[in-house]
């Protein structure tokens, strides 16, 4: 061509095969894009499916624990309004039994696994769904950390207490005879296999209702549970939101 001076016409079929091995480079990249998006959507539906059932059982964990925690309150209210109206003549098994929920010391364990690392959020599209799993974890330590405020009177104080005073023995007996104490444990049953009988050398309920230290447990009971379970519903109404994008990601 370039001999016969035709060299303007090689360099367009140059240019040509340029061009079309381009082309051909174009769409082998956007056919590999294609394919690396399909696996990653297919990731990332694995990856909510498997998150809205860790959820779900999250969001059922937390609303038990916030139902112990409101019948650790309504009868340990129920044993204040006792200490109130010095009800000396109560029988002793019902004010044992009244007292006993504050042997509970419930706390949220929401369950933990890699899915919510960076690799894994890295893979959700939703931007709004991105965050609050993000932010889910500080949620949790916040939450523990009212709830621990509650299990170091528990174990600090009210443990040593009742064993001081002699009514430990019999306060967890009836704790374990009471089904509505019962609703973390899978089998209710188990606790009649506890062998020990009550003592015979509790305090009278008058000692009781008069011990000023029981009083201030109690009223611990009531307001400390109370903040817990304000922070945990908020913990549920966050669990709600993000379990509502998750859905409405996952492909039907």
């Amino acid at each position: 061509m370039i001999s016969e001076n035709r060299a303007s016409k090689y360099l367009l079929y140059a240019v040509g095969e340029i061009i079309l091995v381009v082309i051909g480079i174009l769409i082998a990249l956007s056919i590999n894009n294609w394919n690396g998006n399909r696996k990653e959507r297919i990731e990332e539906q694995k990856i909510l499916i498997l998150l809205k059932d860790e959820f779900t059982l999250n969001l059922e964990q937390i609303e038990s624990k916030i139902n112990l925690r409101d019948y650790i309150m309504q009868q340990s209210s129920k044993a204040i309004g006792y200490i109130d109206e010095e009800r000396f003549d109560i029988n002793l098994d019902t004010l044992i039994q009244t007292i006993s929920p504050i042997v509970l010391a419930p706390t949220f364990d929401p369950i933990h696994n890699e899915l919510l690392s960076s690799q894994g959020l890295k893979l959700i599209r939703n931007d709004t769904l991105k965050t609050y799993l993000s932010n889910w974890q500080s949620s949790v330590s916040d939450l523990n950390e009212q709830e621990n405020e509650w299990v170091l009177l528990y174990n600090n104080i009210t443990v040593p207490f009742l064993i001081d005073f002699g009514i430990s023995r019999n306060v967890q007996l009836s704790f374990y005879n009471d089904s509505n104490n019962l609703n973390y444990m899978q089998d209710k049953k188990m606790s009649g296999n506890i062998s020990l009988k009550k003592s015979n050398k509790s305090p009278s309920v008058k000692e009781i209702l008069s011990n000023k230290k029981l009083e201030g447990i109690l009223a611990n009971a009531v307001i400390i549970n109370q903040g817990v379970n304000w922070e945990s519903k908020a913990r549920v109404n966050q669990v709600k939101r993000i379990l509502e994008l998750i859905e409405n990601e996952i492909e039907k």
